[in-house]
């Protein structure tokens, strides 16, 4: 079952090296028009930024990710 994120993190990633070395504004307008979940709303959008921030490194880490535990917290099983 695939979640919204891994739908979006593959079309994030190829728009973010597609556009590598324009302005943001542009890399902006081509992220927006590769939107692929119709209405810009509710809990897919909401995703579809947050990848964005993660792909582009103004947010750190994606707790989403399978792999990344904090250091602080051990596994529980």
């Amino acid at each position: 079952m695939r979640t919204w994120r891994d739908s979006a993190r593959p079309i994030i990633a190829k728009v973010l090296k597609e556009m590598h070395g324009q302005p943001e504004k542009e890399i902006k307008k081509a992220l927006r028009k590769a939107y692929p979940f119709g209405a810009r709303s509710m809990h897919p959008y909401k995703i579809w930024l947050d990848e964005i921030k993660v792909q582009t490194g103004k947010r750190k880490f994606n707790m989403r990710a399978k792999d990344i535990v904090p250091e602080n917290q051990g596994q529980l099983f």
